[in-house]
């Protein structure tokens, strides 16, 4: 080889070699001072549990749907009177069921209360389908076509990637959506560019990390690591997913919740999520829409939600926006009075589509 050749080649391998320790370097700068900040942050509020976030009393029923999309079989739990007015409720990445606990045990005595775990979630098999938003959509079309057979139409409601479903859904199956759905509430949640947006990374971080802040989302939603409970996981959980006023139940509730969600699941649908388009869903939208989000969400922050508001106003379909002020991602749970009094307003004003005519 003659000496200017290796020379660059050496060059080449040397830069590279810089160019490796040097993302190392900044990626591990942006996970510490996330972890240092999570751990400094002001503790959860210890004022004893929460009667809402309990295992409901009354074992639901269990609902078989099979996706229209590849036959996976989904776990539908439903809770309440058979014949009652219903509501689907579509939980987000890495929850479950439990997710809406605090919904099921405040409707669950007069509505019907459909919850069902997403793909690789819970006690729906993740399966052998290449993940996607089409596959959220069309797993949500199987759930509320088999609960809404009998003419009712569904007050849909969906948080963070469930959200996402509702918006698929509408992108890939408009006419159901028209016609089985009374309203739609969309939680927590974003239509494009969910990681080009999140607000994980503390601020004041030098100024050479500012390139790797993506990549450390990326990693972060990509990585099957297993994420057991520990006495370092709540605060974490509330740094991300909650806010610096959380109560101790509801940090801790999430926080188990999560790390329950297998890695792979959680991994697998954190790639398929990492360019997230479901806008045409937001077009789609012809039912009354409610939105809502709270202002210290750093997974979804507001102008996600700002964004899909303005775009529902323009179409004539906005109920309502409901932005809680000291409120996480974890809207629903965080501030679920608020909210279900949210959802209790938009059956008030949606009976007259409770049934298909």
């Amino acid at each position: 080889m003659r000496r200017s050749t290796r020379h660059a080649v050496e060059g080449v391998a040397i830069g590279g070699g810089l160019a490796a320790v040097a993302s190392t370097a900044a990626v591990g700068t942006i996970l510490g001072a996330l972890l240092r900040t999570a751990m400094t942050s002001p503790p959860p509020v210890d004022d004893g549990p929460d009667a809402l976030l309990d295992t409901p009393a009354v074992a639901p029923d269990i609902i078989p749907v099979r996706s229209v999309a590849d036959g996976n079989p989904i776990h539908v739990e439903a809770y309440g009177p058979p014949d009652g007015e219903v509501l689907v409720l579509a939980h987000g990445w890495t929850c479950s069921t439990k997710h809406w606990y605090a919904q099921i045990n405040a409707f669950s005595d007069h509505y019907r209360v459909v919850a069902y775990d997403q793909r690789g979630h819970g006690r729906t098999p993740l399966g052998k389908t290449r993940l996607s938003t089409k596959l959220l959509g069309a797993d949500l079309e199987s759930v509320v076509t088999a609960v809404t057979d009998d003419g009712r139409r569904a007050l849909v409601a969906g948080h963070s990637m469930g959200g996402m479903s509702v918006m698929a859904w509408a992108k890939d199956f408009p006419g159901s959506v028209s016609s089985r759905a009374r309203a739609v509430v969309l939680t927590s949640t974003a239509a494009v560019e969910i990681i080009q947006n999140l607000a994980v990374v503390p601020e004041g971080l030098p100024r050479y990390t500012k390139p790797f802040e993506r990549a450390v989302g990326r990693l972060v939603a990509t990585a099957p690591i297993p994420l057991p409970h520990t006495t370092a996981s709540p605060r974490v959980a509330q740094y991300i997913a909650l806010n610096t006023q959380s109560r101790l139940a509801h940090v801790e509730f999430c926080d188990h919740m999560v790390s329950e969600c297998p890695a792979r699941a959680r991994a697998r649908w954190g790639a398929a999520m990492l360019d997230l388009d479901v806008w045409q869903g937001v077009l789609n939208l012809d039912v009354p829409t409610a939105v809502v989000v709270g202002t210290d969400d750093r997974l979804t922050p507001r102008k996600h939600s700002d964004a899909i508001v303005a775009q529902l106003e323009k179409q004539d379909v906005l109920l309502e926006y409901l932005v809680l002020p000291h409120t996480g991602h974890m809207a629903n749970i965080e501030e679920h009075d608020a909210y279900n009094r949210l959802l209790t307003d938009v059956l008030d004003r949606t009976k007259d589509r409770a049934t298909r005519v």
